[in-house]
Protein backbone atom coordinates (compact mmCIF):
# COMPACT_ATOMS: atom_id res chain seq x y z
CA UNK A 1 0.00 0.00 0.00
CA UNK A 2 2.88 2.66 0.88
CA UNK A 3 4.24 1.71 -2.30
CA UNK A 4 0.79 2.37 -4.39
CA UNK A 5 0.40 5.76 -2.44
CA UNK A 6 3.93 7.02 -3.31
CA UNK A 7 3.59 6.31 -7.39
CA UNK A 8 -0.42 8.42 -6.63
CA UNK A 9 1.70 10.84 -5.07
CA UNK A 10 4.66 10.86 -7.84
CA UNK A 11 1.84 10.89 -10.81
CA UNK A 12 0.14 13.86 -9.16
CA UNK A 13 3.54 15.92 -8.78
CA UNK A 14 4.70 14.75 -12.35
CA UNK A 15 0.78 16.13 -13.75
CA UNK A 16 1.79 19.18 -11.75
CA UNK A 17 5.13 19.53 -13.09
CA UNK A 18 4.05 18.75 -16.24
CA UNK A 19 3.97 22.17 -18.45
CA UNK A 20 7.63 22.73 -17.20
CA UNK A 21 9.06 19.25 -18.09
CA UNK A 22 6.53 17.37 -19.97
CA UNK A 23 9.10 15.00 -21.68
CA UNK A 24 11.39 14.48 -18.93
CA UNK A 25 9.36 13.74 -15.86
CA UNK A 26 6.81 11.49 -17.92
CA UNK A 27 9.21 8.88 -20.28
CA UNK A 28 8.53 5.69 -18.35
CA UNK A 29 12.08 3.75 -18.40
CA UNK A 30 12.69 1.26 -21.12
CA UNK A 31 12.92 -1.64 -18.82
CA UNK A 32 9.78 -0.86 -16.76
CA UNK A 33 7.72 -0.95 -20.02
CA UNK A 34 6.23 -4.63 -20.24
CA UNK A 35 6.11 -4.74 -23.91
CA UNK A 36 10.23 -4.62 -23.65
CA UNK A 37 9.96 -7.60 -20.89
CA UNK A 38 8.08 -9.36 -22.87
CA UNK A 39 10.52 -8.87 -26.20
CA UNK A 40 13.23 -9.50 -23.83
CA UNK A 41 11.68 -12.81 -22.63
CA UNK A 42 10.80 -14.00 -26.46
CA UNK A 43 14.84 -13.26 -27.44
CA UNK A 44 16.01 -15.06 -24.54
CA UNK A 45 13.90 -18.12 -25.44
CA UNK A 46 14.63 -17.87 -28.86
CA UNK A 47 18.73 -17.26 -28.32
CA UNK A 48 18.66 -20.57 -25.96
CA UNK A 49 17.21 -22.72 -29.05
CA UNK A 50 19.63 -21.05 -31.70
CA UNK A 51 22.47 -21.42 -29.18
CA UNK A 52 21.76 -24.48 -27.68
CA UNK A 53 20.33 -26.45 -31.04
CA UNK A 54 17.52 -27.85 -28.98
CA UNK A 55 15.61 -27.98 -31.71
CA UNK A 56 18.16 -31.35 -33.32
CA UNK A 57 15.76 -33.65 -30.86
CA UNK A 58 17.04 -36.97 -30.45
CA UNK A 59 16.20 -39.49 -33.07
CA UNK A 60 15.87 -42.40 -31.11
CA UNK A 61 13.36 -44.86 -31.38
CA UNK A 62 12.17 -42.93 -34.75
CA UNK A 63 11.91 -39.73 -32.75
CA UNK A 64 9.24 -40.53 -30.30
CA UNK A 65 11.21 -37.39 -27.78
CA UNK A 66 9.60 -35.31 -30.77
CA UNK A 67 6.70 -34.65 -29.11
CA UNK A 68 5.95 -38.12 -27.67
CA UNK A 69 2.19 -38.89 -28.49
CA UNK A 70 1.65 -35.61 -29.74
CA UNK A 71 4.14 -36.59 -32.28
CA UNK A 72 2.75 -39.16 -33.42
CA UNK A 73 -0.42 -38.05 -33.53
CA UNK A 74 0.65 -35.27 -35.47
CA UNK A 75 2.77 -37.48 -37.96
CA UNK A 76 -0.07 -39.59 -38.98
CA UNK A 77 -2.16 -36.35 -39.76
CA UNK A 78 0.33 -34.92 -41.65
CA UNK A 79 0.68 -38.10 -43.64
CA UNK A 80 -3.20 -38.13 -44.63
CA UNK A 81 -4.33 -40.89 -41.58
CA UNK A 82 -5.78 -38.85 -39.47
CA UNK A 83 -6.03 -38.54 -35.58
CA UNK A 84 -4.63 -41.94 -35.20
CA UNK A 85 -1.77 -44.35 -33.62
CA UNK A 86 -0.47 -42.40 -30.66
CA UNK A 87 2.34 -45.07 -30.49
CA UNK A 88 4.69 -46.60 -32.08
CA UNK A 89 3.00 -49.06 -34.55
CA UNK A 90 -0.22 -48.16 -36.48
CA UNK A 91 -3.21 -48.32 -33.95
CA UNK A 92 -6.15 -46.95 -35.97
CA UNK A 93 -8.18 -44.02 -34.74
CA UNK A 94 -7.55 -42.21 -31.43
CA UNK A 95 -8.64 -39.80 -28.82
CA UNK A 96 -5.69 -40.23 -26.89
CA UNK A 97 -4.74 -36.27 -26.10
CA UNK A 98 -6.76 -33.31 -26.92
CA UNK A 99 -6.38 -32.33 -30.65
CA UNK A 100 -5.32 -28.05 -30.74
CA UNK A 101 -1.75 -29.15 -30.39
CA UNK A 102 -1.46 -32.30 -32.19
CA UNK A 103 -2.84 -30.89 -35.04
CA UNK A 104 -0.77 -27.48 -34.85
CA UNK A 105 2.24 -29.64 -35.12
CA UNK A 106 0.92 -31.53 -37.85
CA UNK A 107 0.74 -28.39 -40.04
CA UNK A 108 4.12 -27.33 -38.92
CA UNK A 109 5.06 -30.81 -39.94
CA UNK A 110 3.49 -30.00 -43.81
CA UNK A 111 5.15 -27.01 -44.00
CA UNK A 112 8.57 -28.18 -42.92
CA UNK A 113 9.13 -32.03 -42.50
CA UNK A 114 7.74 -34.57 -40.43
CA UNK A 115 10.18 -34.89 -37.42
CA UNK A 116 12.83 -32.26 -39.08
CA UNK A 117 15.17 -29.71 -37.45
CA UNK A 118 13.04 -27.21 -38.95
CA UNK A 119 10.05 -28.33 -37.36
CA UNK A 120 11.09 -28.37 -34.28
CA UNK A 121 12.48 -24.65 -34.31
CA UNK A 122 9.46 -23.52 -35.89
CA UNK A 123 7.18 -25.65 -32.69
CA UNK A 124 9.64 -24.53 -30.23
CA UNK A 125 9.42 -21.10 -31.25
CA UNK A 126 6.14 -20.99 -31.37
CA UNK A 127 6.15 -22.60 -27.88
CA UNK A 128 8.34 -19.44 -26.79
CA UNK A 129 6.03 -16.94 -28.20
CA UNK A 130 3.44 -17.97 -25.56
CA UNK A 131 5.60 -18.32 -23.18
CA UNK A 132 7.07 -14.71 -23.67
CA UNK A 133 3.18 -13.64 -24.15
CA UNK A 134 3.02 -14.98 -20.39
CA UNK A 135 4.82 -12.42 -19.09
CA UNK A 136 2.14 -9.90 -20.47
CA UNK A 137 -1.07 -11.47 -18.77
CA UNK A 138 1.33 -12.41 -15.42
CA UNK A 139 1.83 -8.57 -15.30
CA UNK A 140 -1.63 -8.00 -15.38
CA UNK A 141 -3.16 -10.07 -12.95
CA UNK A 142 0.01 -9.01 -10.53
CA UNK A 143 -0.99 -5.08 -11.30
CA UNK A 144 -4.44 -5.75 -10.27
CA UNK A 145 -3.94 -7.93 -7.26
CA UNK A 146 -1.13 -6.46 -5.68
CA UNK A 147 0.17 -3.26 -7.75
CA UNK A 148 2.43 -2.27 -10.53
CA UNK A 149 5.81 -2.91 -8.71
CA UNK A 150 5.18 -6.73 -7.51
CA UNK A 151 3.37 -6.77 -11.53
CA UNK A 152 6.89 -5.66 -12.82
CA UNK A 153 8.88 -7.81 -10.66
CA UNK A 154 6.84 -11.04 -11.02
CA UNK A 155 7.16 -10.18 -15.35
CA UNK A 156 10.95 -9.52 -15.40
CA UNK A 157 11.13 -13.09 -12.86
CA UNK A 158 8.96 -15.38 -15.47
CA UNK A 159 11.40 -13.55 -18.62
CA UNK A 160 14.64 -14.98 -16.94
CA UNK A 161 14.21 -17.89 -14.94
CA UNK A 162 15.97 -20.66 -16.29
CA UNK A 163 13.29 -22.78 -15.18
CA UNK A 164 10.44 -21.05 -16.84
CA UNK A 165 12.74 -21.11 -20.16
CA UNK A 166 13.66 -24.83 -20.05
CA UNK A 167 9.94 -25.96 -21.17
CA UNK A 168 8.93 -23.80 -24.26
CA UNK A 169 12.69 -24.09 -25.57
CA UNK A 170 13.23 -28.04 -24.86
CA UNK A 171 9.77 -29.86 -25.10
CA UNK A 172 7.58 -30.44 -27.33
CA UNK A 173 4.37 -30.49 -26.19
CA UNK A 174 1.48 -28.14 -25.21
CA UNK A 175 2.81 -27.36 -21.71
CA UNK A 176 3.52 -23.00 -22.47
CA UNK A 177 0.46 -22.60 -24.77
CA UNK A 178 -1.60 -24.05 -21.58
CA UNK A 179 0.25 -22.28 -19.09
CA UNK A 180 -0.79 -18.93 -21.88
CA UNK A 181 -4.67 -19.74 -21.82
CA UNK A 182 -4.54 -20.44 -18.17
CA UNK A 183 -3.28 -17.44 -16.78
CA UNK A 184 -5.55 -15.80 -19.60
CA UNK A 185 -8.48 -17.48 -18.23
CA UNK A 186 -7.16 -15.72 -15.04
CA UNK A 187 -7.06 -12.22 -16.15
CA UNK A 188 -10.09 -12.10 -17.60
CA UNK A 189 -11.85 -13.40 -14.55
CA UNK A 190 -10.35 -10.47 -12.26
CA UNK A 191 -10.94 -8.35 -15.11
CA UNK A 192 -14.97 -9.40 -15.16
CA UNK A 193 -15.50 -8.63 -11.71
CA UNK A 194 -14.32 -5.13 -11.40
CA UNK A 195 -17.86 -4.81 -13.17
CA UNK A 196 -21.02 -6.37 -14.75
CA UNK A 197 -19.89 -7.73 -17.74
CA UNK A 198 -21.95 -7.53 -20.92
CA UNK A 199 -22.82 -11.12 -22.60
CA UNK A 200 -20.80 -11.18 -25.04
CA UNK A 201 -17.76 -10.94 -22.92
CA UNK A 202 -19.59 -14.39 -21.18
CA UNK A 203 -19.55 -15.96 -24.31
CA UNK A 204 -16.13 -14.91 -25.10
CA UNK A 205 -14.85 -16.22 -21.87
CA UNK A 206 -16.55 -19.89 -22.10
CA UNK A 207 -14.91 -19.54 -25.78
CA UNK A 208 -11.59 -19.42 -23.99
CA UNK A 209 -12.46 -22.43 -21.91
CA UNK A 210 -13.48 -24.67 -24.71
CA UNK A 211 -10.34 -24.00 -26.49
CA UNK A 212 -8.14 -24.50 -23.22
CA UNK A 213 -10.62 -27.59 -22.88
CA UNK A 214 -9.02 -29.11 -26.52
CA UNK A 215 -5.46 -28.11 -25.58
CA UNK A 216 -5.48 -29.89 -22.08
CA UNK A 217 -9.05 -31.04 -20.91
CA UNK A 218 -7.22 -31.30 -16.73
CA UNK A 219 -7.19 -27.71 -16.80
CA UNK A 220 -10.88 -27.43 -17.26
CA UNK A 221 -11.27 -28.59 -13.57
CA UNK A 222 -10.61 -24.35 -12.86
CA UNK A 223 -13.47 -23.67 -14.87
CA UNK A 224 -16.16 -23.87 -11.97
CA UNK A 225 -14.72 -21.72 -9.18
CA UNK A 226 -14.15 -19.11 -11.64
CA UNK A 227 -17.63 -19.30 -12.71
CA UNK A 228 -18.77 -19.69 -8.65
CA UNK A 229 -16.09 -16.26 -7.49
CA UNK A 230 -17.79 -14.44 -10.66
CA UNK A 231 -21.44 -15.15 -9.34
CA UNK A 232 -20.55 -14.40 -5.94
CA UNK A 233 -18.80 -10.79 -6.91
CA UNK A 234 -21.39 -10.37 -8.88
CA UNK A 235 -24.77 -10.61 -7.15
CA UNK A 236 -27.05 -10.10 -10.13
CA UNK A 237 -29.78 -12.08 -11.60
CA UNK A 238 -28.17 -11.79 -15.21
CA UNK A 239 -25.30 -12.79 -14.73
CA UNK A 240 -26.27 -16.60 -14.08
CA UNK A 241 -27.60 -16.28 -17.61
CA UNK A 242 -23.72 -15.12 -18.76
CA UNK A 243 -22.43 -18.11 -16.65
CA UNK A 244 -25.17 -20.52 -18.86
CA UNK A 245 -23.64 -18.53 -21.92
CA UNK A 246 -20.88 -19.14 -20.45
CA UNK A 247 -20.35 -22.83 -20.38
CA UNK A 248 -23.06 -22.82 -23.94
CA UNK A 249 -20.03 -21.42 -25.43
CA UNK A 250 -17.03 -23.19 -24.05
CA UNK A 251 -19.36 -26.59 -25.49
CA UNK A 252 -20.07 -25.21 -28.66
CA UNK A 253 -15.67 -24.54 -29.16
CA UNK A 254 -15.61 -28.25 -28.09
CA UNK A 255 -18.69 -29.97 -29.86
CA UNK A 256 -16.84 -30.29 -33.31
CA UNK A 257 -14.42 -32.91 -31.26
CA UNK A 258 -17.10 -34.48 -29.66
CA UNK A 259 -18.99 -35.16 -32.38
CA UNK A 260 -15.91 -36.52 -34.39
CA UNK A 261 -15.45 -39.14 -31.61
CA UNK A 262 -18.88 -40.21 -31.29
CA UNK A 263 -18.78 -40.45 -35.14
CA UNK A 264 -15.56 -42.37 -34.87
CA UNK A 265 -16.03 -44.56 -31.49
CA UNK A 266 -19.87 -44.96 -31.51
CA UNK A 267 -19.86 -43.48 -27.97
CA UNK A 268 -19.50 -40.57 -26.51
CA UNK A 269 -16.27 -39.17 -25.05
CA UNK A 270 -15.00 -36.10 -23.60
CA UNK A 271 -12.47 -35.20 -25.85
CA UNK A 272 -9.95 -37.34 -24.37
CA UNK A 273 -9.70 -41.18 -23.53
CA UNK A 274 -6.42 -42.34 -21.76
CA UNK A 275 -6.95 -41.38 -18.36
CA UNK A 276 -7.66 -45.20 -17.09
CA UNK A 277 -3.86 -46.15 -18.71
CA UNK A 278 -2.68 -43.38 -17.05
CA UNK A 279 -4.31 -44.65 -13.63
CA UNK A 280 -3.04 -48.22 -14.24
CA UNK A 281 0.12 -46.89 -15.06
CA UNK A 282 0.56 -45.80 -11.54
CA UNK A 283 -1.70 -47.55 -9.69
CA UNK A 284 -0.93 -51.77 -10.11
CA UNK A 285 1.05 -54.30 -8.40
CA UNK A 286 4.25 -53.93 -9.64
CA UNK A 287 3.75 -49.91 -8.84
CA UNK A 288 5.15 -48.01 -6.46
CA UNK A 289 3.02 -44.85 -6.67
CA UNK A 290 4.67 -43.62 -9.80
CA UNK A 291 4.58 -44.95 -13.34
CA UNK A 292 5.41 -48.38 -14.44
CA UNK A 293 6.77 -47.86 -17.77
CA UNK A 294 6.48 -51.41 -19.06
CA UNK A 295 2.91 -50.36 -18.86
CA UNK A 296 2.75 -48.38 -21.83
CA UNK A 297 2.27 -49.67 -25.57
CA UNK A 298 5.38 -47.61 -26.71
CA UNK A 299 7.08 -49.78 -24.14
CA UNK A 300 5.73 -53.63 -23.87
CA UNK A 301 5.22 -55.43 -26.62
CA UNK A 302 3.01 -57.44 -24.95
CA UNK A 303 0.81 -54.39 -24.62
CA UNK A 304 0.99 -53.25 -27.69
CA UNK A 305 0.11 -56.61 -29.24
CA UNK A 306 -2.84 -55.98 -26.98
CA UNK A 307 -3.26 -52.61 -28.09
CA UNK A 308 -3.61 -53.40 -31.40
CA UNK A 309 -5.84 -56.58 -31.34
CA UNK A 310 -8.50 -54.70 -28.61
CA UNK A 311 -8.04 -51.47 -30.04
CA UNK A 312 -7.65 -48.15 -28.57
CA UNK A 313 -11.29 -48.05 -26.81
CA UNK A 314 -11.22 -51.51 -25.89
CA UNK A 315 -7.94 -51.43 -24.59
CA UNK A 316 -8.82 -48.24 -22.37
CA UNK A 317 -11.76 -50.06 -21.03
CA UNK A 318 -9.59 -53.40 -20.37
CA UNK A 319 -7.08 -51.08 -17.79
CA UNK A 320 -10.14 -49.24 -16.13
CA UNK A 321 -11.22 -52.57 -15.17
CA UNK A 322 -8.02 -53.55 -13.92
CA UNK A 323 -6.91 -50.15 -12.16
CA UNK A 324 -10.99 -50.52 -10.56
CA UNK A 325 -10.24 -54.12 -9.11
CA UNK A 326 -6.68 -52.96 -7.90
CA UNK A 327 -8.62 -50.28 -5.63
CA UNK A 328 -11.42 -52.36 -4.30
CA UNK A 329 -8.62 -55.10 -3.79
CA UNK A 330 -5.69 -52.82 -2.89
CA UNK A 331 -7.60 -49.43 -1.04
CA UNK A 332 -5.34 -49.36 1.44
CA UNK A 333 -2.22 -49.58 -0.78
CA UNK A 334 -3.97 -47.28 -3.64
CA UNK A 335 -4.38 -44.27 -0.49
CA UNK A 336 -1.06 -44.29 0.00
CA UNK A 337 0.43 -43.71 -3.17
CA UNK A 338 -2.22 -41.00 -4.09
CA UNK A 339 -0.46 -38.91 -0.72
CA UNK A 340 2.85 -40.28 -2.29
CA UNK A 341 2.56 -38.45 -5.29
CA UNK A 342 0.77 -35.51 -4.00
CA UNK A 343 4.02 -35.26 -2.11
CA UNK A 344 5.75 -35.62 -5.51
CA UNK A 345 3.63 -32.95 -7.07
CA UNK A 346 5.42 -30.23 -5.07
CA UNK A 347 9.12 -31.62 -4.73
CA UNK A 348 9.06 -33.56 -8.24
CA UNK A 349 8.92 -37.41 -8.42
CA UNK A 350 12.53 -38.69 -7.92
CA UNK A 351 15.24 -38.87 -11.04
CA UNK A 352 18.85 -39.04 -10.56
CA UNK A 353 20.31 -35.11 -11.25
CA UNK A 354 23.72 -36.26 -12.29
CA UNK A 355 26.36 -33.14 -12.75
CA UNK A 356 30.27 -33.42 -12.84
CA UNK A 357 29.54 -36.97 -11.52
CA UNK A 358 27.59 -35.40 -8.29
CA UNK A 359 23.89 -36.92 -7.94
CA UNK A 360 22.11 -33.85 -6.93
CA UNK A 361 18.28 -35.16 -6.46
CA UNK A 362 18.06 -34.31 -2.74
CA UNK A 363 18.97 -30.77 -4.30
CA UNK A 364 16.43 -30.92 -6.83
CA UNK A 365 13.80 -32.50 -4.18
CA UNK A 366 14.95 -29.26 -2.20
CA UNK A 367 14.50 -26.64 -4.60
CA UNK A 368 11.01 -27.92 -5.51
CA UNK A 369 9.88 -27.62 -2.11
CA UNK A 370 11.10 -24.03 -1.17
CA UNK A 371 9.15 -23.40 -4.33
CA UNK A 372 6.23 -24.98 -3.23
CA UNK A 373 6.35 -23.28 0.95
CA UNK A 374 7.08 -19.90 -0.79
CA UNK A 375 4.42 -19.90 -2.86
CA UNK A 376 1.71 -21.03 -0.07
CA UNK A 377 3.68 -18.43 1.99
CA UNK A 378 2.24 -15.77 -0.43
CA UNK A 379 -0.76 -16.96 -0.41
CA UNK A 380 -1.34 -16.76 2.78
CA UNK A 381 -0.12 -13.16 3.14
CA UNK A 382 -2.71 -13.10 0.14
CA UNK A 383 -5.72 -13.87 1.94
CA UNK A 384 -4.80 -12.21 5.19
CA UNK A 385 -4.20 -9.05 3.39
CA UNK A 386 -7.39 -9.61 1.93
CA UNK A 387 -6.10 -9.19 -1.87
CA UNK A 388 -8.46 -9.51 -4.92
CA UNK A 389 -8.19 -13.17 -6.39
CA UNK A 390 -7.20 -14.58 -3.16
CA UNK A 391 -9.63 -17.33 -3.60
CA UNK A 392 -8.98 -18.01 -7.27
CA UNK A 393 -4.94 -18.44 -6.11
CA UNK A 394 -6.00 -20.81 -3.61
CA UNK A 395 -7.64 -22.91 -6.26
CA UNK A 396 -4.87 -22.82 -8.33
CA UNK A 397 -2.70 -24.37 -5.58
CA UNK A 398 -5.06 -26.71 -4.08
CA UNK A 399 -7.97 -27.97 -6.62
CA UNK A 400 -5.77 -27.67 -9.98
CA UNK A 401 -3.13 -30.39 -8.78
CA UNK A 402 -5.82 -32.99 -7.76
CA UNK A 403 -6.23 -35.49 -10.80
CA UNK A 404 -2.52 -35.56 -10.84
CA UNK A 405 -2.95 -36.75 -7.68
CA UNK A 406 -4.14 -39.82 -9.30
CA UNK A 407 -1.74 -40.52 -12.11
CA UNK A 408 2.30 -39.92 -12.25
CA UNK A 409 3.06 -36.35 -11.19
CA UNK A 410 5.41 -35.39 -14.03
CA UNK A 411 6.98 -32.39 -13.60
CA UNK A 412 5.68 -30.58 -16.64
CA UNK A 413 2.10 -30.96 -15.41
CA UNK A 414 2.73 -28.44 -12.20
CA UNK A 415 3.77 -26.00 -15.32
CA UNK A 416 0.68 -24.45 -15.88
CA UNK A 417 0.39 -22.92 -11.97
CA UNK A 418 4.13 -21.73 -11.57
CA UNK A 419 3.08 -18.33 -13.32
CA UNK A 420 0.53 -17.75 -10.50
CA UNK A 421 3.61 -19.57 -7.74
CA UNK A 422 6.39 -17.43 -8.96
CA UNK A 423 3.58 -13.96 -8.75
CA UNK A 424 3.08 -15.61 -5.01
CA UNK A 425 6.65 -15.71 -4.22
CA UNK A 426 7.46 -12.25 -5.53
CA UNK A 427 4.79 -10.88 -3.59
CA UNK A 428 6.07 -12.62 -0.43
CA UNK A 429 9.57 -11.38 -0.80
CA UNK A 430 8.30 -8.13 -1.56
CA UNK A 431 6.19 -8.00 1.04
CA UNK A 432 9.51 -9.08 3.63
CA UNK A 433 11.16 -5.84 2.77
CA UNK A 434 8.76 -3.99 4.93
CA UNK A 435 10.01 -6.56 7.96
CA UNK A 436 12.71 -5.28 10.09
CA UNK A 437 15.43 -7.25 10.81
CA UNK A 438 17.80 -6.97 14.02
CA UNK A 439 20.94 -7.80 13.32
CA UNK A 440 22.69 -9.21 16.66
CA UNK A 441 25.14 -6.43 17.72
CA UNK A 442 28.63 -7.80 18.53
CA UNK A 443 29.57 -6.42 22.16
CA UNK A 444 32.43 -4.35 22.19
CA UNK A 445 35.57 -5.26 24.68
Amino acid sequence: MQDEDEERVATNLLTAAGANHPVELTRQPLHHSIFFIVLIALLLRLAVITVGHTYRITPRRDHFQFGWEMGRLARSIAEGQGFSSPTDLPTGPSAWAPPLYPYILAAVFRLFGVYSALSAGVILAFNSIFAALTCLTLYRIAERIYGVGVARATAWTWAVFPYAIYWPVRVVWETSFTTFLLSLALLLTLRMADQPPRLRMWILFGSLWGIIALTNTAVVSMLPFCLLWLLYRLPHRRQFLGATLCVLAAGLVVSPWLLRNYRVFGQFIFVRDNLPLEMYEANNDQSSGLWTRNEHPGNNPEAMRRFQELGELGFMAEKRQEVRQFIREHPGRFLWFTVERAVYFWIAPPQAAILAGYDLMISRHTNFLLAAIFAFAGLWLTIRHRKQGAFLLACFLLVYPLPYYLVMPFVRYKHPIEPEMIMLIVYLFWEARHVPVHWPRIGRA
